[in-house]
């Protein structure tokens, strides 16, 4: 009878969860993060053109996945191991804080630059302190730091949480934010990305939402990645990605969209007098203004300047656009002196003390209307870029305000360079004269390219025109041959339409439409003093005539003072403004005004219109000037620069403090959400549902010593494996002792159990 009583006994059903360390899994995540690194590491690296080692960056990338997927696998001490290697981090960061720094700041200009050249937004430049040589080494640096942060979030997201919409978040900006402004990664990066994002997606469907992940989801992955990979490959195979368009819809969507972001006051502060170095020649059409001040300018002199808002260098046929930042480099080592403080280096060596007191001067600007992020310059500028706070020099071609939101108000020193009238001779072997000689080999060069089939045409006109080229006379004569031809080639107006498709600016102000106002004047004289070989550039600004101050030498000057002129580089004075308007004389106070100005309507269109997509120009053509003289000729300076711009004296500080609130920040969002995902689950309309979740909370509570309730895992167990719903006073049941273990186990807690308990755990 006892034999027969004995049998099988099944102990009591235990919650089990299902394993996460199967091999399948495992391989599956290591994989799966490898890819995700790859393909955004790629796409930042190619979009924005950083100067990074790829070797170094694949192996720290390998480095960071195989140690952050190690410590997520661990069952304990994954915080203690984390606070460790954040400790390292930061004791490595300060080590090398030099290079880090200077690699967030090349990394920020290449980003500001790349997004700048595609997009009419303004974005400021930083200094780099440090040689062109090491700039790849500290971009390197920087980006194994970012990495290190994106390895740990990634490893985080696949590993514990094996959460699509948190991987995604971290990887999508990467893409994204270049294809938003029509910049394209490197199209194998792309492909990654989308492979990552197709294979975690499908392993994320294949897994239990509520018990977590089992061996199968793993080999689901292990499917899914080839499976994807190959279906990408085909896709780029059968519709190349140079054979993509996209519809017109889609375009006409996105162009409504860029319109928009553009006119906002937020994104672009002030009316805008044209993208900073870039001018669009086949939208300058027919003009209106409102007549509205938009500068106040304060000058105890009264002296008539020009105000310089930027320069262009490079022409091709539609628009005016910047030398690149490459073009640059050759000037890195072979001035002692800012280019746009020439003219201040000049008078410091040569002019006389009562001279110095004559000439110099000091202008005040109050930004009312026009762009703030444009530090609007005189000739002759004296201030260094060291002294200009709130400003930051930009190449050769303009100085940007480094204020978020632009400069309003602003004092600028400078030298009235035409007053000045004695003749110099600079001394061949000073310090100055070399450095001034390499920069006008440096003009010679870039600042005579034009498109050949322009070129060969102005240099025909001038020769039947009788206009010398600088070979066969001075600098002065062939200037004035130019401008007196151009001033007499077209008629002044604010209505010359706008320049057919595909026709060249000048060549069709010049030889068929002859109707135009500063933008066409200036742009033809820039153009044929260049076929002559003078070096010239196109500038923009406002423009303020003598007569404008009043007895307090305040000058309020309206929008319609918006100009252009040429631009032509004097040995030992730098660059200075060539008048090639009809009837514009700033020392005489003449300026053409125009008769349809608005009354009601503001304008946010100045004389010229930025553009965003720059195109190649011809070669150049080599051409120097040897004078060892200097004469003074009835043009001011422009300033220049060759690095990019003043980073903040702070940044060692701020940057520290910046990344620290964005931690602080990104914790915080993460405990709102994982609270509000919780109380998701624990209000769920279906409630067996809400009970496993209630138990899921009591199970992490017993990580803090809280003990498991007999009774709340029978009612989990009922939920999970019976057909019957609980009733409510079972759930209330659940919803009680939750309540109640969660305030236990949090009160007798220490102070730092508590903040991991309420900040890292979010259990309440």
């Amino acid at each position: 009878m006892t034999n027969l009583q004995q049998g099988l006994q099944i102990d009591k059903p235990v919650w089990k969860p299902a394993s996460r360390n199967t091999l399948s899994v495992l391989l599956a995540d290591v994989l799966l993060l490898l890819l995700g690194l790859f393909g955004v590491a790629q796409c930042f690296v190619t979009a924005f053109s950083l100067p990074a080692d790829r070797l170094i960056l694949t192996a720290s990338i390998v480095l960071f996945a195989g140690m952050f997927i190690g410590i997520f696998s661990m069952k304990r001490f994954i915080l203690p191991v984390l606070l460790l290697l954040a400790a390292v981090y930061c004791g490595t960061a300060y080590w090398l804080r030099t290079y880090f720094l200077q690699g967030f700041i090349i990394t920020t200009n290449r980003i500001m630059s790349e997004l700048g050249s595609h997009s009419r937004f303004i974005f400021p430049l930083y200094r780099v302190d440090l040689p062109r040589g090491d700039y790849e080494e500290a971009c390197t640096i920087f980006l194994i730091f970012l990495l290190f942060f994106l390895s740990c979030f990634l490893s985080w997201a696949i590993r514990r949480r094996h959460s699509f919409w948190l991987s995604l978040a971290g990887t999508a900006p990467f893409l994204l934010v270049p294809l938003g402004f029509t910049i394209m990664p490197a199209w194998p990066s792309v492909l990654m990305l989308l492979a990552f994002w197709a294979t975690l997606l499908l392993s994320r469907l294949s897994a239990n939402s509520s018990f977590g992940r089992t061996a199968a989801a793993g080999k689901v992955s292990l499917l899914a990645l080839p499976a994807v990979i190959l279906s990408l490959l085909l896709l780029n195979v059968f519709v190349p990605q140079e054979d993509y368009v996209r519809p017109p819809s889609i375009e006409s969507l996105r162009t409504e969209l860029e319109a928009g972001i553009y006119q906002s006051p937020l994104l672009n502060p002030g009316s805008a007098d044209s993208e900073l170095g870039r001018t669009s020649l086949s939208r300058s059409g027919n003009l209106q203004y409102t007549g509205k001040t938009v500068l106040r300018v304060r000058n105890p002199q009264k002296t008539p300047i020009y105000l310089h808002a930027f320069s262009s260098s490079v022409y091709t046929g539609t628009s005016w656009e910047p030398l690149p930042d490459s073009a640059y480099e050759e000037l890195e080592q072979a001035l002692y002196f800012n280019p746009q403080n020439m003219a201040g280096q000049f008078f410091s060596l040569y002019a006389q003390p009562e001279e110095r007191e004559a000439l110099f001067m000091e202008v005040e600007i109050e930004n009312i209307g026009a762009n703030k992020k444009c530090i609007f310059a005189p000739y002759g500028l004296a201030t260094r870029p060291e002294e200009l706070s709130g400003g930051a020099f930009v190449n050769d071609s303009y100085i940007q305000s480094s204020s978020l939101f632009g400069s309003r108000n602003y004092s600028l020193q400078a030298w009235n360079v035409p007053g000045y009238s004695r003749s110099v001779s600079l001394e061949s072997d000073a310090p100055f004269t070399v450095s001034e000689q390499a920069y006008r080999s440096f003009a010679n060069t870039h600042y005579t390219q034009l498109p050949q089939e322009i070129k060969m045409k102005l240099r025909w006109l001038c020769e039947q025109v009788g206009i010398p080229n600088a070979q066969s006379a001075t600098q002065s004569e062939v200037v004035n041959a130019v401008v007196e031809y151009v001033r007499s080639s077209g008629t002044y107006t604010l209505s010359p339409g706008t320049t057919p498709v595909g026709r060249d600016f000048v060549d069709y102000f010049l030889f068929e439409n002859h109707k135009g106002y500063c933008v066409h004047f200036a742009s033809s004289a820039v153009a044929m003093l260049r076929a002559q070989g003078i070096p010239a550039r196109y500038a923009e600004g406002y423009a303020v005539t003598a007569a404008d101050y009043g007895v307090d030498g305040w000058a309020d000057i309206p929008d319609r003072r918006s100009h252009a002129w040429a631009e032509v580089y004097t040995p030992g004075l730098g660059w200075q403004p060539v008048e090639a308007t009809p009837g514009v004389h700033l020392s005489a106070g003449q300026m053409n005004e125009p008769d349809n100005t608005l009354e009601s309507t503001p304008s946010s269109e100045p004389e010229s219109e930025a553009e965003s997509e720059p195109e190649a120009s011809s070669e150049p053509e080599h051409e120097t000037e040897n004078s060892s003289s200097l004469e003074s000729e009835p043009y001011s300076s422009l300033p220049e620069v060759t690095e990019g711009s003043s980073f903040h004296t702070a940044a060692p500080v701020l940057l520290p403090i910046v990344i620290a609130g964005g931690c602080i920040l990104l914790l915080l969002l993460r405990r709102a959400f994982l609270l509000w995902r919780r109380k998701k689950g624990f209000t769920a309309p279906d409630v067996n549902r809400r009970a496993l979740y209630l138990y899921q909370y009591l199970t992490q509570l017993t990580d803090f010593g809280e003990p498991m309730d007999k009774r709340a895992e029978e009612l989990a167990l009922k939920a999970k494996f019976s057909p019957h719903r609980l009733s409510d006073d079972e759930i209330g049941y659940l919803q009680n002792v939750s309540d109640t273990a969660g305030r236990r186990a949090y009160e007798g807690l220490n102070a730092l159990q508590k903040l991991l308990f309420k900040f890292w755990k979010c259990l309440i």
